[in-house]
């Protein structure tokens, strides 16, 4: 059994634009939801030391995005940023994104990371804000990912999904975070399926655990130690996977602390046993068999 160190909590060269991922974005567009602030900005801010040079950035403080348009072109003279006021729950804003990008054109990558997490027991929670987690984390990832895939028309692109590790666990007053995160991870999958053969990548990641972003700051008590890890990191993740040679990890889950030089080494194993994909456990003495069926003519 091969043990993933998860030992890194800031980029490294490996991840890096300006290590072994210099120019690897050159000429690349890309649209980032939720991208004002924290782990958006970041991912902004390090494609475009890739060489990206149309960004567009969605959130819902126009505050924000107009600071971090300011700031990634500032930074990178060669960069144009559009940053669009929009809440990516309703089909009516989405419409709106898509109809600021330049040309109407398709970006070359979709980085879908609007999310918000809610924190009590089932029993005492307010249901709207219950289900707000689904609306944002899963029918948000879902509109923005279908109007681009309608975009595309038939041509290859790149979609990554923010998701959590915790869409792997079942923890107390998580049901309706780790649940919609959870989906948005099958949803990967079946995006993957769907378009693949267009030449559609579609993956999704953890981008660690963060303390300064809005989503570290709500973390539940139980999580706050452990988040050791900065924006940085989860937008050098991002790059990786939008490069062709992370395309062994296409459908997957992956998380940005792991060391992804070391994960790249097991991508054999990874492909051939189907890893990293949500699934039932059925163990090795359970299977199922649907009797009844009519035969085959």
């Amino acid at each position: 059994m091969a043990t993933i160190k998860r030992d890194h909590h800031d980029i490294y060269p490996f991840i890096s634009p300006r290590g072994r991922l210099a120019g690897t974005a050159k000429g690349k567009s890309l649209l980032v939801t939720g991208g004002g602030k924290g782990v958006g900005k970041a991912i902004a801010e390090q494609f475009a030391l890739a060489g990206a040079v149309q960004i567009t950035i969605t959130g819902r403080d126009q505050k924000a995005l107009d600071a971090t348009k300011a700031e990634v072109e500032t930074q990178n003279p060669g960069v144009s940023v559009i940053a669009v006021a929009a809440d990516v729950t309703t089909e009516d804003a989405v419409s709106a994104i898509f109809a600021a990008l330049p040309g109407g054109r398709a970006p070359d990558i979709l980085i879908n990371n609007a999310g918000i997490n809610a924190d009590f027991q089932i029993a005492e929670s307010d249901p709207a804000k219950w289900w707000r987690d689904f609306e944002v984390n899963l029918k948000g990832t879902y509109l923005v990912t279908r109007a681009y895939l309608r975009l595309l028309d038939g041509k290859p692109g790149t979609i990554i999904n923010v998701s959590t590790s915790i869409s792997d666990a079942v923890l107390p007053n998580m049901s309706s975070y780790a649940t919609s995160k959870h989906a948005v991870n099958r949803f990967t999958e079946s995006v993957q399926l769907e378009y693949g053969a267009q030449g559609v990548r579609c993956m999704a990641f953890h981008p660690g655990g963060i303390a300064s972003t809005g989503m570290g700051q709500r973390a539940p008590l139980q999580f706050r130690g452990s988040l050791l890890d900065t924006p940085e990191l989860a937008a050098g993740t991002a790059l990786y996977l939008s490069t062709p040679g992370a395309s062994y990890l296409n459908g997957r889950l992956v998380f940005a602390d792991w060391n992804m030089e070391e994960v790249e080494k097991l991508k054999d194993s990874i492909v051939k046993d189907n890893l990293l994909v949500s699934r039932i456990n059925w163990g090795p003495h359970i299977s199922t068999e649907i009797v009844g069926l009519p035969p085959r003519s």
